[in-house]
């Protein structure tokens, strides 16, 4: 099989519902329903909180037996979810286990801010991940992409934009549980993250595009006029 011509006015490929599949049901339904069953069956509220982040490190799991391969975002995830779910039962508050979303999410948030001054942002390998899949040639034509400064600066963009986006999340995270009851936000949560996943991935998605646009603009302007001398 051919390798994919490294370009930056390659096509973004399209939003596939099916790769968003297991995280709607891993993410947003198994977190309810996981709950939601533990606490009819009179789980205390904290032990059934902490029990329902165990689907989003079973998605991760789930990830790397599939593919070998551990993603940045996985490590990420997995990582925060532990570190949350102890720092609860330690605490015992009910409180902090409501808010512990938020401070998993603020942390992506700094992560992505502070990976602004890698070699290459974290957002970089998330586009990746979505993009290429498993794929070795499109691994190797996403790679090659980074060689253009246009690139470069859309993803350290996106990655800015993603950093502030959860940080902001993770305040309003806060404010919910200060001021709903605690079944309620446990239901609000997993939609919200979920909610706020989708509208960056699509607003991420529609300004990559723009940008190969304004590229393939400006080449055919360029030809234009040198057509013209």
């Amino acid at each position: 099989m051919a390798e994919p011509v490294t370009t930056d006015t390659a096509p973004v490929p399209g939003f596939n519902f099916k790769v968003m599949l297991p995280t709607l049901i891993f993410d947003v339904a198994l977190p309810i329903l996981l709950f939601s069953l533990l606490n009819s069956r009179g789980v205390p509220l904290l032990w059934a909180l902490v029990a329902s982040g165990l689907a989003p490190a079973l998605n991760n799991l789930r990830l790397w037996i599939k593919s070998r391969r551990v993603e940045p975002l996985g490590i990420i995830v997995m990582t925060l979810i532990a570190i949350g779910a102890a720092a609860s039962l330690i605490s015992g508050s009910l409180f902090f286990a409501l808010i512990k979303e938020s401070f998993l999410t603020g942390a992506f948030g700094v992560i992505c801010l502070v990976s602004l001054f890698a070699e290459r942002p974290l957002l970089f390998y998330i586009n990746r991940q979505f993009v290429a899949g498993d794929d070795p040639s499109r691994i190797a034509w996403w790679n090659g992409l980074w060689e253009f400064p246009r690139f470069r600066s859309a993803s350290r963009f996106v990655t800015l934009v993603w950093g502030v986006a959860y940080i902001v999340e993770a305040f309003v995270r806060v404010g919910l549980a200060m001021t709903l009851a605690p079944a309620l936000v446990v239901n609000i949560s997993p939609v919200l993250r979920f909610g706020v996943l989708i509208l960056l991935i699509v607003w991420t998605r529609r300004y990559l595009m723009a940008v190969r646009e304004r590229r393939l603009a400006e080449q055919t302007g360029t030809r234009s006029a040198g057509g013209h001398v």
